[in-house]
């Protein structure tokens, strides 16, 4: 891979979890507040209900490409391995922070955490809560892994048919995300998809470089971006299939303009930062529900609630704190004992570096 791509892969990682950190801002874009509701309300339209859902669908094709351009012939059992210590393993950390400091807010201001409101009060309940294992984390931020993992087993099983088939693989998948057939196995099917798309797309020679030249990029971009908002828009509701597909065209369209605007972004500005900001995206996607959460306790002492007007300020600011604190983070866990540094990013940098798998939400590589 040139180091062009390898950078504007970085770049895209920054740009993902920027987003995806936007849906996540406390109390949540299912709340009212003052970027869901009112006249701010397309602050929240767009960069979390659009961008911030859509990131996870580019991740995933960034995760399928460069697992088929690096790890796709491994054997099945180190794929496992390596993607459990990588993925599962820092998933199941997170998660458990998660879930303590629920728990530790609700002994204190004596309610209940919203966030585990919707765990039953039973071991299966809280298993699921903590490992997604049968049903949605309690930050559900985590679940995106949780259907990554799986997903990756899948497309190491199926890679004899990508070689041989691939673009009647690409269209199987794509049936089967409108059909929405692929749960309870991958919960979020377009995970699956779009992650066997970006395998094809390498199988094909279709680099990220190639995909996001701008005579192809743009007018792919906006084209299906638009035809697939017209569709939702105008259509009935009750299509649901119908709607399926506009939602994978919207998802294709944005998918194609955040390749341009890495590219151009990579072109047009000394990114070398970014390109190292890029490192830290894992541990500041991992990190970043617990890490807001923590900051809106102390602003709605503070400042004051969503439907405030200075809750912009705080929704517009949180996710280039996070990567600040992620960025302090990832230096000082550099210093921490490999198995420490594993368990927190799943990733060992340093004398003792263990590089289990290559992750597609930064640490320097896929998935």
């Amino acid at each position: 891979m040139r180091p062009d791509e390898k950078s504007q892969i970085e770049i895209l990682r920054v740009f993902c979890i920027t987003a995806m950190m936007w849906v996540h801002v406390s109390p949540g874009l299912s709340s009212p507040s003052f970027v869901s509701t009112g006249d701010f309300r397309l602050v929240g339209l767009i960069l979390g209900d659009t961008l911030g859902r859509i990131s996870v669908s580019v991740l995933s094709f960034i995760s399928g490409y460069l697992f088929w351009t690096s790890a796709a012939s491994r054997p099945l059992l180190s794929t496992v391995r390596r993607r459990f210590v990588s993925v599962v393993l820092p998933m199941l950390v997170w998660s458990a922070i998660f879930i303590v400091m629920a728990e530790s807010k609700q002994m204190v201001i004596g309610a209940p955490s919203r966030m585990l409101l919707g765990l039953a009060p039973t071991p299966m309940a809280f298993l699921n809560g903590w490992t997604g294992v049968a049903g949605p984390t309690a930050n559900l931020s985590l679940f995106f892994l949780r259907d990554l993992f799986v997903a990756t087993l899948i497309l190491r099983l199926v890679a004899p048919l990508i070689r041989r088939i691939p673009l009647l693989m690409a269209l199987l998948v794509t049936v089967l995300a409108v059909l929405e057939w692929t749960a309870p196995v991958v919960f979020r099917p377009t995970i699956l998809q779009f992650m066997v798309l970006g395998a094809v797309a390498s199988e094909r020679g279709l680099s990220i470089t190639r995909l996001s030249r701008p005579a192809l990029a743009l007018p792919l971009g906006y084209g299906l971006a638009l035809a697939g908002f017209a569709a939702m828009a105008l259509l009935p509701a009750g299509l649901s299939e119908v709607h399926a597909v506009a939602g994978i065209l919207r998802r294709l369209g944005i998918g194609f303009l955040a390749l341009a605007l890495a590219r151009a972004f990579l072109r047009l500005t000394p990114a070398p930062w970014m390109v190292r900001l890029g490192r830290h995206s894992y541990l500041a996607y991992l990190m970043h529900v617990p890490l807001i959460a923590f900051l809106w306790a102390f602003w709605v002492r503070i400042v004051g609630g969503p439907g405030d007007a200075p809750y912009l300020a705080f929704y517009l600011a949180m996710p280039p704190l996070v990567f600040a604190i992620a960025r302090l983070a990832g230096q000082a866990i550099d210093r921490l004992p490999a198995l420490a540094q594993l368990l927190l990013r799943g990733k060992a940098h340093g004398p003792a570096r263990i590089v289990p798998a290559r992750l597609p939400l930064g640490g320097g590589g896929a998935i």
